[in-house]
C-alpha cells in the first residue's frame, strides 16, 4: 500500500511540474490595438501591410508598405519604437520558433503596436 501511495504522489508531483511549466509559456496579454505578425507573412493593418522578418535575438526587421512607392523597413528590438512611412510602431515582444520548417512555415511571430 505504501508503494502505491508513493507512486501516486510522484505522478501528482510530475503533473504539477508539467502544468506549471506550461503556464510560463502562455502568451502575455497584449494592449488593445497590438497586432501579431507571423514571420515573413504580410499582415494588413488599416491601409498598410506589415511584415516582420528576421525574427531572432529579441529583434525583428519591420517592413511597412502603404502601396505608394517602395516599402520601407527598420530594425527593432523589444521595447523600441520606429517611425516608418509616417507611422510609429513599437515592438512589444517576440516568440522565436527554433523548429526547422519549410520556407514560409516558420512559427515565429512578433507583437507590434501601432502608436499613432
Amino acid at each position: 500500500m505504501v508503494r502505491g501511495r508513493r507512486a501516486w504522489s510522484w505522478v501528482v508531483v510530475v503533473g504539477l511540474v508539467l502544468a506549471l511549466g506550461a503556464c510560463s509559456d502562455e502568451p502575455q496579454e497584449q494592449p488593445e490595438g497590438a497586432v501579431q505578425l507571423r514571420e515573413n507573412l504580410p499582415t494588413p493593418v488599416g491601409e498598410l501591410n506589415l511584415v516582420a522578418g528576421n525574427i531572432w535575438d529579441e529583434s525583428i526587421v519591420l517592413s511597412v508598405d502603404d502601396g505608394d512607392g517602395a516599402a520601407q523597413n527598420a530594425g527593432l528590438s523589444v521595447g523600441e519604437r520606429a517611425t516608418i512611412k509616417g507611422r510609429t510602431f513599437e515592438l512589444l515582444s517576440i516568440h522565436e520558433d527554433m523548429e526547422e520548417s519549410a520556407p514560409g512555415g516558420s512559427g515565429s511571430y512578433a507583437w507590434v503596436l501601432p502608436v499613432d
